[in-house]
């Protein structure tokens, strides 16, 4: 049975890298050149495509951002699109967050309504699961974010770059193991995250985003192992 899904982006951020044909759009019938640069909303696009045909996608569709709508409206709609659904992924891209404070800004309310649980009538809204899908930089790579160490056969994940509940939910397992290198401790705990993360290219592979979708539910059917925060501080 498929998931259902939702999906928390920042709808302009260009700080990603350039998918070809979004450079294309149809007008009467014909394909002409669009000089904008390619935004993290043309991935969500890209990753409808490719969940559609085993999981409802309750994301946005194109030319329906609510930016311009009153905050109770979007909260109200958010809140029924959340409600509906499983496992909220986020695309975690370089220029997801801006000078607001955090509190001011949808990413972090959606993935803190997203793990609640909250009695709605009749029903409760359990919590989701929530994975993180990393973007590609204008430059093309994920360096933005990861920093690969073969030496010690690890990754860095640089989660200072990231919101609050984002990051404080990442290698927040409660039981802890490490090994060292370089005087580095290094997780050794096949899933020290309770937000998972994965990088674009690895989720679009093939079949590898039922896998990683799988994945994060299994993680969120463990929540009790994870030091969960669900508050905006």
């Amino acid at each position: 049975m498929g998931k259902k899904v939702f999906v928390s982006y920042k709808y302009g951020d260009e700080n990603v890298a350039k998918l070809q044909d979004s450079y294309y759009e149809e007008v009467n019938y014909r394909m002409i050149w669009n000089r904008r640069r390619t935004r993290a909303r043309d991935y969500v696009d890209r990753l409808q495509e490719k969940i559609d045909k085993d999981h409802m996608n309750l994301g946005e569709k194109d030319g329906e951002s609510l930016e311009n709508f009153a905050d109770s409206t979007i909260e109200t709609s958010l809140k029924k699109k959340i409600r509906q659904s499983s496992i909220t992924i986020v695309l975690i891209s370089k220029g997801m967050k801006t000078d607001e404070s955090e509190s001011e800004q949808w990413i972090p309310w959606e993935i803190s309504y997203s793990l609640r649980t909250v009695p709605t009538g009749g029903n409760t809204k359990q919590m989701n699961a929530v994975l993180g899908i990393v973007l590609p930089d204008e430059t093309g790579t994920y360096d933005w974010y990861y920093t690969s160490n073969p030496n010690c056969n690890s990754t860095t994940h640089h989660t200072g770059q990231l919101f609050k509940i984002l990051k404080d939910n990442m290698f927040n397992i409660i039981e802890t193991e490490f090994r060292e290198c370089n005087g580095t401790q290094i997780h050794i705990t096949d899933e020290p995250s309770f937000i998972k993360t994965v990088r674009w290219d690895s989720f679009m592979y093939n079949d590898n985003c039922n896998h990683y979708i799988e994945k994060a539910i299994e993680i969120k059917n463990a929540a009790n192992l994870y030091d969960v925060h669900i508050n905006l501080d």
